[in-house]
């Protein structure tokens, strides 16, 4: 009822403020698992904290603001809070042996904060505005307009196919840094990557009807928590402090696992990670209300397709004849890159392939477009796919510029297979006995 009015609770201020910072914590660990923000400098890992904070502060503002309106004090007492709760989850880190302080000042924000009765809410508005069954409550309202965005089976399975052709130059480059710069431009991109990750993992099981409870979330930004701050207190690394608290069976589970992938690099893991998530394309789809069905054929409706140059149009034996040519301008250039190792001529060779990547892109969103799938996000996963699986197996050294050349080809072969789409017939015009044109068939 309290939030019916904007408003909010002691009890509610206090459980919301508890899980914005845990979530803050748990993904601030999980951060520094991946990207390894402890190996910074000093300043800089201090300077990158304040900053990871401040955004989870931005989302305490609504609730301190709701507090303040309940308690009926001034809203200029937010930027107090919230500096606060800045100070008190960001010492650690420039000061790790300070953590009580820490914890006694987030303490201190939450004694003030539940401390302070709130203002009794108007009887006449409580009477007028309590839920019933026409009028439902305020919770209720809120989780139907809930923002929800579906993911199939096949969209996940593009979307994971994606993400693992983006992966992979990451792990090449990570792998080639020799732990220089390009090593936290690699990171950088795993942070980002996951991220992702998780928005298309939440829409897949958003639309298989599997969301997890509030609950359920709660527990697993704890279990992060407990992992990390038992990490943090013993010195330890994130894979070495799990199986400290878990049962034995799970702790010797944990270590042979840990064994198990010390032998795999980086590509095996990421197939690793792809092939455990086949379970999730198998789970069908939930069934749609009306409002989410209209909302769903609506955004495709209003789905824009890739505006395709008309002399660029292929058919399938078409698109092979081009690609062949292609293939054959691209043989000099090679030989020219291998020849001049480096110097003026080799950068003139890169610049052909610039161009005929150019032509190649063209024509293969014309062979889309011909077949009719030239919507939604399949020309630029495509040329990513080929792209990445012909490049990477030559940046790994497997192969040669020619052979890369030749698996190029290959593997575009089957969009022979791709149907070239009707064309809508255009109306004919005819003439009546009166004389007057007559638009369409007999």
């Amino acid at each position: 009822m309290r939030e019916s009015f904007n408003r909010l609770g002691r009890i509610n201020f206090a459980l919301r403020t508890l899980t914005i910072t845990g979530t803050a914590f748990a993904l601030n660990v999980l951060a520094d698992a991946l990207l390894r923000l402890t190996q910074l400098p000093h300043i800089l890992f201090f300077a990158v904290q304040i900053v990871f904070f401040s955004l989870f502060g931005a989302f305490l503002l609504r609730p301190i603001d709701q507090r303040l309106r309940d308690v009926g004090l001034a809203g200029w007492y937010r930027y107090p809070a919230v500096a606060l709760w800045l100070l008190s989850v960001s010492l650690t880190a420039a000061w790790p042996s300070g953590w009580q302080v820490g914890l006694g000042l987030f303490l201190l924000l939450l004694v003030l904060g539940c401390s302070i009765r709130g203002n009794p809410l108007p009887m006449g508005l409580v009477s007028a505005c309590a839920p019933t069954e026409s009028h439902p409550s305020a919770y209720e309202v809120r989780q139907q307009n809930r923002p929800r965005w579906f993911i199939s089976s096949i969209g996940f399975a593009r979307s994971l196919l994606t993400l693992g052709c983006c992966w992979l130059p990451l792990i090449w480059l990570e792998s080639a840094s020799g732990g220089g710069i390009r090593i936290w431009f690699a990171r950088l991109g795993y942070c980002i990557l996951s991220l992702v990750w998780f928005y298309v993992l939440v829409g897949r099981l958003d639309d298989a009807g599997r969301w997890p409870r509030k609950r359920y979330q709660l527990l697993l930004i704890g279990l992060v928590l407990l992992i990390g701050v038992r990490g943090r207190i013993l010195g330890e690394g994130w894979s070495a402090s799990a199986p400290g608290f878990l049962p034995y069976s799970a702790a010797h589970f944990v270590h042979l696992l840990r064994a198990w992938l010390k032998h795999l690099n980086g590509y095996g893991i990421l197939a690793l990670f792809l092939f455990v998530q086949i379970p999730l394309v198998l789970l069908s789809s939930k069934p749609r209300t009306e409002r989410s069905v209209s909302a769903k054929d609506g955004s495709n409706k209003h789905e824009p397709a890739v505006k395709t140059n008309e002399l660029a149009l292929s058919g399938p034996f078409e698109y092979l004849r081009i690609l062949f040519v292609i293939a054959c301008l691209w043989i000099p250039l090679i030989y020219m890159d291998n020849a001049f190792e480096g110097s003026v001529g080799s950068w003139i060779a890169r610049l052909g392939y610039l161009i005929l990547g150019f032509f190649w892109f063209a024509f293969a969103n014309g062979r889309l477009e011909d077949a009719g799938w030239a919507h939604s996000r399949y020309p630029p996963q495509y040329v990513l796919v080929v792209t990445v699986a012909s490049v990477m197996p030559l940046a790994v050294h497997w192969v040669n510029g020619y052979e890369a050349l030749a698996l190029f080809v290959l593997i575009q072969i089957p969009t022979v297979f791709l149907k070239s789409k009707p064309k809508p017939e255009e109306p004919s015009l005819e003439t009546d006995e009166a004389g007057g044109p007559v638009i369409g068939p007999e």
